[in-house]
């Protein structure tokens, strides 16, 4: 089965019971201490924005005093909390950035200004807390009995979940929603990048730094690396839901299979895989347990050393098997890519901006290292030399 027939089968199944089918056994977004729900529109040369918090009845305002506005809704810097921007158009965003560039500098609508920029630099890191697109959060969450193309639509999603308010209320109500049940695994970690990143943004403003200046090479390498990061953990997360995995099973990023250990020191296994369409190959670490991919259970660890095809059958070779799941012989086993480390990613992360703050660093002089030779281990050079 390819995932494109699955997904049919399952909007065909949500068509006839006339329910969203799950796509996650976990919500997509964590709880937001400060929901502003906000669209935006432009009217000629201004932008216009109805926008409302939980309790308070939604409000329109066009030009500064639509900055105003969302001054006292809580979105501004000077607030202890980042508030989460809920929206439904994905144009909403930068039409609030083109509104915050009119505001003037050293004044309250600026902090206002400097908070809709950190929601425009955020809206990059997905799974954040910062900004909640919830047409996209919608569609990683459940899958409809209707054309793909109309999952685009915002009313669609209100008939089918059963929102009757169009208004930035129902765009909260929405936001519950998704919100319900317990998040996905990480999702915490990513907001609290979120919160630090505020925190960086607070002292920026502090400091006088004018967010409308492009960003110096250092601030924009960091952000790369960041959003690289988060890019990874965020898809990490997603192969810890059972339904997912049940999806991507067919995508090829989740793998099933029958072990067979080789009792040798090097630890292998072999996986005889149950398609050949497996997107693992060798080189790859990978996380795997004994069972199907819905379950969950002791857990090893390994390292792809090699992938042939036998007999019409993929076979992987696990090498440096390690963890109290190792798998026996005959045991159907499921493998995903090993998920990244949090503490190896934000010591990346540090070292880098160490790097990028040296003086003498090539990184921030601008000037190309020079070509240095050192003794080379005999070992290297033989492997140089192997042909591959």
């Amino acid at each position: 089965m390819t995932v494109e027939w699955f997904d049919l089968g399952q909007r065909l199944y949500a068509a006839r019971t006339g329910q969203p089918v799950a796509r996650l056994a976990h919500a997509p977004i964590v709880d937001a201490p400060c929901p502003v729900a906000v669209r935006a529109r432009r009217d000629g040369d201004q932008v216009s924005i109805t926008a409302g918090v939980e309790g308070v009845e939604p409000a329109h305002a066009t030009g500064p005093a639509a900055l105003d506005l969302l001054g006292t809704l809580g979105v501004t810097v000077a607030s202890d909390t980042g508030a989460t921007l809920v929206t439904d158009d994905p144009a909403t965003l930068p039409l609030l950035h083109r509104l915050g560039r009119t505001a003037e500098p050293d004044t309250d609508l600026d902090a206002v200004a400097a908070h809709i920029a950190w929601w425009r630099d955020r809206a990059d890191f997905p799974g954040g807390r910062a900004v909640v697109e919830t047409l996209d959060a919608c569609r990683t969450r459940w899958l409809l009995g209707t054309a793909p193309e109309s999952e685009r639509a915002p009313t669609t999603w209100r008939r089918w979940l059963g929102i009757t308010d169009d208004s930035v209320t129902g765009l909260l109500a929405l936001h519950a929603m998704l919100g319900d049940g317990d998040p996905l695994q990480w999702l915490d970690a990513l907001a609290d990048d979120d919160e630090y990143a505020y925190g960086r943004a607070q002292t920026d403003h502090g400091d006088g730094y004018d967010w409308r200046r492009p960003d110096t090479t250092s601030r924009a390498a960091l952000g790369l690396r960041s959003r690289c990061d988060a890019s990874d953990l965020h898809a990490a997360a997603l192969l810890t839901d059972p339904i997912y995995r049940r999806r991507a099973l067919h995508t090829g990023h989740v793998v099933t299979g029958t072990a067979h250990p080789l009792a040798d020191k090097l630890r292998r296994v072999e996986v005889t895989a149950a398609r050949l369409d497996a997107r693992l190959r060798p080189g790859n670490d990978v996380h795997g347990w004994t069972g199907p991919p819905a379950s969950s259970g002791p857990a090893f660890s390994a390292t792809i050393a090699s992938a042939t095809v036998r007999a019409g059958r993929l076979v992987l070779t696990l090498s440096g098997t390690t963890g109290t799941g190792a798998p026996s012989d005959g045991a159907t086993v499921t493998l995903i890519p090993q998920p990244p480390s949090l503490s190896r990613q934000r010591q990346g992360r540090r070292t880098y901006r160490t790097l990028y703050s040296a003086r003498r660093s090539w990184l921030t002089t601008g000037r190309t290292p020079t070509t240095t030779r050192r003794p080379v281990p005999l070992d290297v050079l033989v492997a140089g030399a192997e042909p591959s």
